[in-house]
C-alpha cells in the first residue's frame, strides 16, 4: 500500500495534496470535508493588507473621536490597531475542528506596520503562514531591484514577527526568479508556492470600459510551475509547492516528479466539488502501486533538472530542437 505522508514547512502531513487558499477555504464545512477526503493541510482564504490597514485606520479614528469627546481619555486611550476579528475566528475554529495543519494566508504588496498582525494569526493557532505577494508593477521608473527589495523586506518583516513556518506565494514575473527565491531563502522562509495567478482584466465593447474577470485555471497553466519546480529542485533548500493548473492525479504526479513537496488544489475542487480531492489521491496511490513505489520520497524530483549542469542551455537546446523539427 502506497504511503502518502509528507513533510511540508516542517509540518507532518498525511498526504501531499492541499486545499489551496480560495473561496472554498473561507467556510469551515469545506475545510472539514477536505480533511475527510484526504487533504494533507488547508490554506485559509487570504487576509488582505488593505483589510488590516482599513481596520487600523478605523480603530484610530474611533479612538480619536473618543478622546475628543472625553478629554481625560487622551492620557489612556492610545490609537488601537485591531485587525479583522473574523479572520482570527476562522483560524481558531479551523484549528478546533481539524486534525491536519491549518495554514493562514496573508495577501500583501508592500512592507508595512500591518506585518505585526501575523503574530496575532500565529497566536490564534495557525500552524504556518503563506504570504501571497500580489503587486502589479506598472511604474516605468521603478527598477526590478527595488521591486525585489520590497518583496524581501515584506517577507522578512513577517518572518521576524512569528515563530511558525512561513511560505511565500510568488508570481512568475521576475527577470531572475531563481535569484529571488534564493534571496527569500536567506530570510529564513521554509518554502515557496509557485505560482500566484494575477487578475487579467478584459475590455467590454458594449460598456466601453475595463472589466474584471476571475476565471478558473486550466491544466495547461500547470506547465509554468512544472518547469520552475523542476529547475529549482535541488538548487534551493526550500520546500516547493505547486499551485495553478493541477486538476487531477496525473497533474499532481507530474509536479511531484519534478520536485514539488506538495500540490495545492483550488479550481478543480471548485468545479468538481471538494470530494474530488479523494479521487486525485486515489489516482496517485494507484500509480505508485503500479510503479512499485512505497513512498513519495522514492520518486519526488526524479525528473527534475538538477542533474543538468546548465539548465538554461538545456532549455534553449530543447526549444531550438522543437522549433526546427516542426513541419507545417
Amino acid at each position: 500500500m502506497a504511503e502518502l505522508t509528507t513533510e511540508y514547512l516542517g509540518l507532518q502531513l498525511p498526504s501531499p495534496v492541499i486545499l489551496a487558499s480560495s473561496a472554498l477555504s473561507n467556510r469551515l464545512d469545506n475545510l472539514v470535508a477536505a480533511e475527510e477526503h484526504g487533504a494533507g493541510a488547508v490554506v485559509l482564504r487570504s487576509l488582505f493588507e488593505e483589510q488590516i490597514e482599513a481596520a487600523s485606520t478605523e480603530a484610530e479614528e474611533a479612538g480619536q473621536r473618543h478622546a475628543e469627546s472625553n478629554p481625560e481619555a487622551r492620557t489612556y486611550f492610545p490609537p488601537q490597531r485591531v485587525g479583522p476579528h473574523e479572520y482570527l475566528s476562522l483560524v481558531q475554529r479551523a484549528k478546533k475542528a481539524l486534525g491536519i495543519p491549518v495554514i493562514a494566508s496573508l495577501n500583501c504588496c508592500a512592507p508595512g506596520s500591518w506585518t505585526g498582525y501575523a503574530r496575532q494569526i500565529a497566536d490564534a493557532g495557525a500552524d504556518a503562514i503563506e504570504v501571497n505577494i500580489y503587486s502589479v508593477e506598472a511604474d516605468p521608473s521603478l527598477p526590478g531591484s527595488e521591486v525585489e527589495r520590497r518583496y524581501v523586506e515584506a517577507v522578512a518583516g513577517i518572518q521576524a514577527a512569528v515563530k511558525i513556518p512561513v511560505a511565500v506565494k510568488l508570481s512568475p514575473y521576475f527577470t531572475s526568479l531563481a535569484n529571488v527565491v534564493a534571496q527569500l531563502q536567506q530570510t529564513g522562509v521554509a518554502g515557496v508556492v509557485l505560482f500566484n495567478r494575477f487578475l487579467q482584466p478584459d475590455i467590454s465593447l458594449e460598456r466601453m470600459a475595463p472589466v474584471s474577470v476571475m476565471s478558473l485555471s486550466t491544466p495547461s497553466e500547470a506547465l509554468l510551475p512544472l518547469r520552475w519546480i523542476g529547475l529549482l529542485h535541488g538548487r534551493v533548500q526550500l520546500d516547493l509547492a505547486a499551485s495553478t493548473g493541477v486538476h487531477d492525479s496525473a497533474g499532481a504526479l507530474k509536479q511531484l516528479l519534478a520536485g514539488a513537496t506538495v500540490v495545492q488544489l483550488a479550481s478543480t475542487l471548485t468545479r468538481n466539488g471538494v470530494p474530488h480531492l479523494a479521487k486525485v489521491l486515489q489516482g496517485i496511490e494507484e500509480w505508485m502501486d503500479r510503479r512499485g513505489h512505497s513512498s513519495i520520497d522514492e520518486f519526488r524530483g526524479t525528473l527534475s533538472q538538477k542533474q543538468v549542469s546548465d539548465p538554461g542551455a538545456f532549455e534553449r537546446a530543447q526549444y531550438v530542437h522543437l522549433i526546427l523539427s516542426q513541419n507545417i
